[in-house]
């Protein structure tokens, strides 16, 4: 591992769902190239990086007008 860099964290997931809705999913990931597992990561990262943008968002809204 080169000098600076983290060790990625690992997590595993089971979820239940519709058997169909599976299926639709990995061929739509086939169709296009995609790796499943990876669009779910980009899923929660896009979760993730929305909430804090809503937050900072919402801080700046409520603080328009006050004096520091």
């Amino acid at each position: 591992m080169a000098k600076g860099r983290r060790k990625q964290e690992k997590a595993q997931f089971n979820i239940r769902m519709d058997r169909d809705l599976l299926e639709k999913y990995r061929e739509y990931c086939d169709k296009n190239g995609l790796d499943p597992q990876g669009q779910v990561v980009n899923f929660i990262r896009r979760i993730v990086l929305a909430e804090y943008d809503f937050q900072e968002r919402l801080w700046e809204v409520l603080t328009q007008g006050r004096e520091p």
